[in-house]
Formats: structure tokens, sequence, C-alpha cells
């Protein structure tokens, strides 16, 4: 019988949301076949003109034909709205403000009404599986926008804003006492503050303040009841502490307020509830005086994962308007696609594993600024108008990097300066990175590859060296002679450029901006990579957001949850995990969000359906993670997230053995009934041959249209020889000492063996060696240390092969049972879940 899936909250609020089923219940129209009208049409004309010409009307009232006058007026505030924003909405925009404006003129006409409509629908339609209870005066103050990142969250709140404010569906100032005495905008953080801000003031639509940019907390109160107040949660408190810049919600109590929250998942758990409460309080949620009663309204891409807690489930279940999360995006050929690959090692091959990741990252990070600068690359997406950004190799944490406060910070300070010494390696010492792609791109591999496929396809040919400095010319500007360099940007806070000394000129080439630079700067000396100080330049970050035709040379960006939201760039096109967080699966998906923007034809946001080879490559992530926990973490909230993915169930195993069927079963004799020597060299007369294998599990996946491509095999090749040439560094009194302790954990007293036994093993043709080529290269005392681990797993395994074959020999039988003799009680199957 197969075993219950459980369910993500993803998967559980998508089959809840019981205010938007309710909606297009009362306005008549079936949600797919609308979505698949609307979508045909959007497809075939784009989004201005189905806007427009009235075809976006034409399509969903086409599968709503008894709604036609009511969908007329809907979508005449939408289109003033739109207007006034200058949004030409795509077809998931315009039918999210279509259910949000009836929403609205609901509660215009009758709201207890609505209330009583909207219960009798959930008693007739209750979500199966769930209990969702019955909604009340409250939940009509709620509303929640569940879009994916880069599905134009911004431009829904801006048109949303619109409706409100111009009275279109009821609720503008003078309609029926639905008045604003504060219209305020919440951010996650101040930099989101100045975006929203200045998108805003691009309109020319609202007068906007930006706190704390525009004024102090005493300017606030005297701002007119129109002006749009932008502001970060962090901003916000229950009462005015100390002298800085923390607002009091009392200066905007007394009044009807109306709150947009971005970013609304946050602030559901520990102490950052006190967030939900705070905005819950700015917007009168249940206020004891109806005319102090306002509107709530979130936007997120992740509120199916705030909806594992079951205190959020309801609230969203039945705030909800529309949802257009990542797994409906994508299958609208939105974002990029993308790859991945999963390596993971054994601990004596981790090492050479995190620098074959690192170099397999840059090498595929190569090849898309290859094809974006190629003329090939220029002329097909100029001729097919395809907007491509400069890549930008992006290798992110979530931690603060540098604090040193826990044992995970310093875990990530740790994964930064590896990479940073990876980095300056490879830049010093070509050589090096000559070394590492030859011994990539000749690996032998089982059934995946670390590399996609067009990144190898592009290497055929090319001499390793020849490879070498065209990948550090094209990615780092390098030239021969260069020197790496690392400088703390002054002016800029928390940020470390990263750089290239010629001669007594240098330029940078990438930034690292984390939480703390100075501490990362002390953990870089301490690992004997100087940092110095730079007070002449700017922000490094903020160059990143230079137009596409402006060449500053950043190609590289190093850092921490600090831009995993809300940076809106086009540029980051490969994405290398340094550290992963469990239960952080909302800025998991964010930062997913940042490296599968896209621009798209004529600014569409949408990816080719089948691009030219030099534009695929454009239009696809490429996804590494350092340590293969990392990935797995990062891959598993994709999937809970909507993400398509293969999804296990197990069976039970039907026995179907006669009970005269009889098994063979071995008994192994007791330690006293025999002896085993291994002494000299004779002792390996009759020995089978053992093979120790050091090689790399890889686990690719190619997620495309919907469709999960997963192929897994292993990369290595036969190292014998490598490790035959290093043994004479051997310590092999070290050896043998663990040797001894081996035998005593496994208390085998009746086995018996002596120094040379050890010598004539290392000598022997009785073992090879499976792993990495490139591994046992001894440098420094780690690969000599790594090298010692290998010999002792030599002469174990050739130790335990010679005591199992005389245990073999004492060994007596028995019959039993054949439905005791070791089928499994369970087996798995796999398939694709459909999102």
């Amino acid at each position: 019988m197969a075993a219950a899936v459980r369910r993500s909250g993803h998967a559980r609020l998508k089959a809840a949301l019981v205010l938007r089923d309710a909606l297009a219940a009362e306005l008549g129209v079936s949600l797919p076949a609308a979505m698949a009208q609307l979508r045909t049409v959007e497809n075939h004309i784009g989004a201005p003109r189905a806007l427009s010409d009235g075809r976006y009307l034409e399509a969903i009232a086409s599968v709503c034909p008894d709604g036609a006058h009511h969908l007329s007026a809907l979508d005449d505030e939408v289109r003033q709205a739109c207007a006034r924003v200058r949004l030409s909405p795509r077809y998931a925009q315009y039918l999210a403000l279509m259910l949000f404006a009836h929403w609205l003129g609901a509660q215009r006409d009758d709201a207890a009404a609505l209330l009583l409509r909207l219960n009798a629908w959930l008693e007739a339609h209750p979500p199966k599986g769930e209990a969702v209870p019955a909604f009340v005066e409250t939940d009509l103050q709620l509303a929640a926008f569940w879009m994916a990142t880069a599905a134009g969250k911004t431009h829904v709140l801006h048109a949303c804003l619109a409706l409100l404010e111009d009275g279109h569906a009821g609720f503008g100032r003078g309609q029926k006492g639905w008045s604003w005495d504060r219209i305020l905008l919440i951010t996650p953080s101040e930099s989101l503050t100045r975006q929203h801000a200045d998108k805003l003031r691009e309109l020319s639509a609202w007068e906007v303040f930006a706190y704390p940019m525009d004024g102090d907390a005493a300017a606030i109160p005297r701002l007119l009841p129109d002006v749009v107040i932008v502001l970060d949660v962090n901003k916000l408190a229950s009462e005015k502490k100390g002298d800085g810049v923390t607002v009091p919600t009392s200066v905007f109590a007394d009044g009807r307020n109306l709150v947009f929250v971005d970013e609304g998942h946050k602030g559901q758990r520990s102490e950052a509830s006190v967030w939900k409460a705070l905005q819950a309080d700015l917007a009168g949620i249940d206020a004891p005086m109806p005319a102090h009663r306002g509107l709530l309204i979130e936007f997120s891409a992740t509120f199916g994962q705030v909806a594992e807690g079951e205190h959020a489930f309801d609230r969203y279940a039945k705030a909800v308007i529309f949802d257009y999360a990542y797994d409906r995006f994508h299958q609208d050929r939105y974002g990029k696609d993308f790859w991945h690959v999963r390596v993971q090692a054994r601990d004596d091959a981790s090492v050479m594993a995190q620098r074959q990741t690192l170099s397999a990252a840059l090498l595929a990070f190569w090849h898309q600024v290859a094809c974006f600068r190629s003329a090939a690359g220029q002329g097909a997406a100029k001729s097919l108008g395809l907007q491509v950004a400069p890549p930008l190799w992006v290798l992110l944490g979530l931690s603060v990097i540098g604090s040193q406060k826990n044992e995970s910070d310093k875990q990530q300070t740790s994964d930064v300066v590896a990479v940073l010494s990876y980095l300056s390696t490879m830049l010093a010492q070509p050589a090096r990175l000559t070394e590492s792609l030859g011994q990539l791109l000749t690996a032998t591999t089982s059934g995946s590859e670390m590399l996609p496929a067009e990144v190898r396809q592009a290497t055929v040919g090319w001499a390793a060296h020849v490879l070498a400095e065209r990948v550090l010319a094209d990615c780092f500007a390098w030239q021969p002679g260069d020197q790496p360099v690392l400088r703390l940007i002054k002016a800029a806070t928390g940020e470390l450029g990263l750089g290239l000394l010629r001669g007594d000129s240098s330029r940078y080439y990438g930034v690292v901006n984390v939480g703390d630079a100075a501490g990362l700067k002390k953990a870089l000396e301490s690992a004997s990579l100087p940092v110095e100080e730079d007070a002449m330049s700017a922000s490094l970050f903020a160059q990143l957001d230079a137009p596409a035709t402006v060449s500053n040379g950043l190609n590289v960006l190093i850092g921490s949850r600090r831009f995993a939201e809300g940076w809106d760039n086009y540029r980051a096109s490969s994405l290398t995990l340094l550290r992963l967080g469990q239960g952080e699966g909302s800025l998991i998906i964010q930062m997913f969000g940042r490296v599968v923007r896209f621009a798209g034809k004529d600014g569409d946001g949408k990816r080719l359906d089948r691009p030219p080879a030099e534009l695929a490559p454009l239009q696809t992530a490429y996804v590494f993670g350092l340590k293969s926990g990392y990935l797995d973490t990062f891959l598993q909230s994709l999937i809970d997230n909507g993400v398509p993915d293969l999804q296990r169930i197990s069976c039970a195993v039907r026995k179907h053995t006669p009970p005269v069927l009889r098994a063979v079963r071995a008994i192994a004799p007791d330690a006293r009934d025999f002896q085993v020597s291994a002494t000299g060299s004779g002792w390996l007369t009759g020995i089978n041959k053992v093979t120790v294998s050091l090689t790399a599990s890889i686990a690719t996946s190619r997620l495309r249209d919907g469709a999960v491509a997963v192929v897994q095999g292993t990369v290595g090749e036969d190292i014998t020889a490598d490790f035959r040439r290093w043994a004479v560094l051997l310590d092999r009194d070290g050896v043998y000492r663990e040797m001894v302790e081996w035998k005593r954990s496994k208390r085998w007293w009746n086995f018996a063996f002596d120094r040379p036994a050890i010598d004539g093993a290392l000598a022997s043709e009785k073992y090879e060696i499976l792993g990495l080529p490139g591994m046992l290269n001894v440098r420094d005392a780690a690969d000599l240390l790594r090298l010692n681990r290998l010999a002792s797993s030599v002469v174990r395994q050739l130790f335990e092969s010679a005591y199992r074959k005389q245990e073999g020999r004492k060994s007596r039988y028995a019959l039993i049972d054949a439905a005791q003799s070791g089928i499994p009680e369970q087996y798995y199957k796999e398939f694709q879940h459909a999102p």
C-alpha cells in the first residue's frame, strides 16, 4: 500500500485559496479557462495591445458570457488604474486586478452581504483535506497577492494604489466615508524603501515621503493624507525608544490607514512576529471604532512557505486574492530555465571536489560571458528583440559573513575565505587553473557531467592552458603579470573590492557585499590573504546597476542575505551556493528569484521557446553548490514552493515465497575458533584485488518548460599510479599505529600483523584507487595528511579481505525460511509531480 506523500505548505495553500475561488465564482469565471484564454491573447498580440484593444476583456468574457456587463465595468476600472501607473499588465496581473476590483466593489456595495456570500460559498466548497474557519468581518480588511519574484508585484501594488486612491472601486476620498488618513508602504529594508520611493516618483502620480531619507519623524504628522509614506518595518515600534530613527505607531493612530506591505511573508515567527502586530495595528485591523479600520494589503512570492505554520495558513487562505507562484510563472516561460549539479564526495575528496566545483562554475560563467560578447550572440539578440544583461557570477549564502558570533557565522566566513583564496590563487598562478580545467575536462564520468552539455561542447578542441588564460581574460580582464588584490572600500559599508594590480594601476573585477567586512578582513589576513584599504572608490555594489551599455568590469558578486530580496537587477546569471540554513525557505526562494530574473523579448520577461545555441546559455541559470547539503536544502525549498521535481512514494513489497522454499544462511565462527596472520609479504597470496573509491557522485537536473530531467552518475578515474608516485612521502609508522588502533576497535584479537606486512601491501598489485584527477598532488601538510589516510584505507581493506577469507573457511551454514532471507519490506517509486 502506497504511503501518503506529505504536502508542503505551498501545495496545501494552493488547494485552499478560498477567497480567490469565491471571488471567481461570484464573477462566474472558471480560473483555469480564463487564464488559458488570457494567456493565448497575450502570447498572440502582446500585453500592451491586449489591454488597449479590449482583447483581455473579450477573452475573459468568452468564458463568462452571463457576467459580461459587470466584467466590462471592472475592466474599465482596471484600465484607468493601469493608465495612471503606466502599466501594460501581463495576463496574470490583469486577472489579479480584476478580482481585486471586484472584492473592493463588493465591499462598497454591501460588506455584510459579501461576508454572508463568502461563508455560504465556503460551506458549500470546503477545501479538500483542510479545515478553513468561516470568514469574519476582520477578514475583509486583509488582502494578499502571492506572486513569483519578477512576476511584477510592484506594478500590481501601484495599480492597487491607483484603484483605491482614485475612488474607482468606491474606497477613495469622499466615497461613502472611505477616505484615507495615511497611505503607508512598508518595506523590509532601507534599500527597498529607496527603490519603492524612486519607482513611485517616476510615475509622478503621488507625492512620496521616504523615511528617514526625506526628513525626520517630526515631519510625518504634517504630511497631507494623499502622500505615500514609504518606510521599512525596522523603523516601526509600538513606542519610541531612545533618540534613534524609530517611529512609534501612535503617530498613525486614530485614523483610517491604507497599508501596503512588500515581502509580506516576513514576521511570521519568533521575535519578528511583532512586525505582524505592528502592521495590523497600523491598518486598524479589528479596531474598536469602525472609522479607524483600514486595509492591509500584502505582497510576497513565498506565502506558501509561511503557510507551513498553522497560525498563518488560515490567514492567507482567506486573504490571497490571486496566486501566480513560481511553478505557473515558469510554465508560462517567464524567467530563465535553470540547470544545477550536485557533487558529493567523501571527506578525503571533498577539498578537491569543492575546488573542481568552483572551476566548473567559473567555466560555465565564462561560457555565458563568451556568448554575450560574441558577435553571433549580440546579432541574434538584436534581431529577436531579446534584452540580455551582462552576465554576473553570484556566490551567495544566508549567514552574516564575518561576525563570528556563532558556529554558523564562522563556517560562512570560512566558505567565503575559501572562495577568495581560490580566486586569488587562480589569478596569481594561472597554471593552477590550467591544471584544474584540464582535470575537469578529462575526468572520466559515468552517467552525468559536472558541466552543462553546451559548456562542454564549447570547450572541445581547446588546450587547457589556452582556455585558462581565455577564461581569466574574459571574466576578470586579466593579463599576464597581473596580481590579485583585496581592498576594503571605506566609502561603502560592508564592501570588499576584488581587484587586479597591473604596475601602478589597479581595477576591480568584483565585490564582496557582507554584513561585517572588517570581520571578514581579519579572517582573510589570518589565512595569509592581505587586505588593503581604499578610501577613494565609491560603492562597487551600486555600480552593478549600471546600464548594460556601461562597461565597469564588475563580473563577480559575493555576499549574504543583504541583497537576497528586492534587488532589481537582471545581471545575475550563474549562482554558486556558499552556505544555506535550515528553515530559510523564503530567503532561498528569493535568492533563486534573483538569478532567474530575465528581461526577455522587448522587455516582456519571457525566455525564447527555442533559442539559438548562442542565446540558450543567456536564458539559463547555472546553479552550483560548494557542498552538496547546501544544494539539497536549496532544491528542497524550490520543490516545497512549487518548482516541479521527482517525488518519491514508498510501497510495500508483496512476498510470494512458498513455505517449502528455504534459503541458506552463513553463520560466522567465533573469533576464538580461528587465527589470521598477515606478516611479511606472503600473506597476500590468494587475496582478491580491492578497490578504494574516492570518486564523487554527481546528480544534474535541468528544469526546462516545466519538465525536470534528472541524471545521476560519478566522476573519477584510476589514480593508483599517482598514489605510487607519492608513496615515498608516506609516514608508514603512522599507518602502522592507525592499523593497531583499527584492530583494537574491531576487537580482532585473533588477527596478527607486523610492520613489513604494511610495506608489502602498499608495494603489491592487489589494489586500485579511483578518484578525482589531481587530488593526490602533495603541496602542503593537508595534502600529505590526505595521502596517509588513503594509505591506511588501502591497508585496512586488504587486512579485512584476508580476515574475511579465513573467517569464511571456518563458517558453517543453516537452512532458514526464504521469507527471512533479506527481502526488503518496502520499495520506492519516483514520479514527476504536476505543479
